[in-house]
């Protein structure tokens, strides 16, 4: 009987030892790993189109959620644009020329990437001054331009300032006229130019240009303070070439102009002389790759001739007939310098039609 109390008290102590190791023992600790906030991917890419004075930047949809974007231009630490920005674009309002480069941040919550790929340079050029002189036989003609710009829209001219000396070489006496140039538009076309005196604001004479629906020229209307009119008609052929009349002129006066790449690549002028004499002279003109002055001017790609020009002139001839004959075959060339941008400084224009070229004008732009 006492043995068997005994292992009786022993099978007690042993499960209530059990149990008391059960209850007393220290649930694993599972560790704590702290979430570390990771970046977004940068932009893979960058593109950047100078329209008009403004640059549009966009690049590619960075996976995320909530992500948004910081534009940074020229490589300068501060983002241009004032909120964090939704969507893969913005749109840079330009305050000034110059070149241009831009790389976009994406950003979630407070972090913010590297800075993506830098996009390829984008270069807004506006000439500033202009100075041409016209070189002959008896007189030297130096008429200088001073161009004025919107402060909104620097590439929109608002006025031009003109200074023109004629001088007589045979006794060097000179005469100069001081006029200035207001632009008026309509919408995203030149509708007027208006010049006057700058010494009296006297009107001394005025361009006004008509378009169609299609916001293509139909007429030039040249006033002046004689009470004169010129007036120039435009038909857009289905050959492509265009046809201008000259509706002012008894004569029959026309000119079929060939345009290629924006360049005036040839024309066809036709007169009637003395009413039984055909006039007619047929020019072919070549042209170089570089930037042309007024590429981006505000509105001044809707006129002909070298102000609808995209390159420069470097060469040009001219067969001259009457009546069917050719009597007379005239050449030029044109000599360029340029700036780091591509844009022409100085031109020397030569008549090359005798063997001995003439030098004839000189042009310089500051930009």
């Amino acid at each position: 009987m006492k043995k068997k109390i005994t292992l009786l008290f022993m099978s007690f102590f042993i499960l209530v030892s059990c149990r008391s190791e059960e209850d007393n023992s220290v649930p694993p600790v599972v560790p704590v790993v702290p979430v570390v906030p990771i970046a977004p991917s940068a932009p893979t890419a960058t593109q950047a189109v100078l329209n008009g004075n403004v640059v549009d930047v966009s690049w590619p949809v960075v996976v995320g959620t909530g992500i948004t974007y910081n534009v940074y231009r020229n490589g300068n630490p501060v983002k241009i644009n004032t909120v964090p920005l939704s969507e893969p674009k913005f749109t840079d309002v330009l305050a000034s020329t110059g070149t241009f480069s831009y790389s976009v941040t994406a950003n979630s919550g407070s972090l913010e990437s590297i800075k993506g790929v830098v996009s390829d340079k984008v270069i807004l050029e506006l000439p500033k001054t202009k100075t041409v002189e016209s070189i002959t036989s008896k007189y030297n003609t130096k008429t200088e331009y001073i161009y004025t710009y919107e402060t909104t829209n620097i590439t929109k001219l608002v006025s031009e300032t003109l200074k023109t000396t004629t001088t007589r070489l045979s006794d060097q006496t000179a005469m100069v006229t001081d006029r200035i140039g207001k632009y008026t538009y309509n919408g995203d076309l030149i509708e007027k130019i208006a010049y006057y005196n700058v010494d009296n604001n006297a009107f001394v004479s005025s361009i006004d240009y008509v378009y169609n629906e299609k916001k293509k020229l139909v007429s030039v209307i040249r006033k002046k303070s004689d009470g004169s009119n010129n007036i120039i008609n435009y038909v857009y052929n289905d050959d492509g070439t265009t046809t201008m009349t000259n509706a002012s002129s008894p004569n029959f006066e026309t000119w079929v102009l060939t345009l290629e790449k924006g360049n005036l690549v040839k024309y066809v002028y036709s007169v009637l002389l003395g009413g039984t004499i055909n006039y007619k002279e047929v020019a072919n003109c070549v042209f170089d790759t570089n930037e042309y002055v007024y590429k981006n001017v505000f509105a001044h790609n809707n006129f002909f001739g070298t102000s609808t020009s995209y390159n420069n002139e470097i060469s040009s001839s001219v067969v001259v007939s009457e009546n069917g004959s050719v009597f007379e075959t005239l050449s030029s060339k044109s000599e360029y310098t340029y700036n780091e941008n591509g844009y022409f400084l100085t031109k020397k224009r030569y008549d090359t039609t005798s063997s001995i070229p003439v030098l004839t004008e000189k042009t310089t732009y500051t930009y």
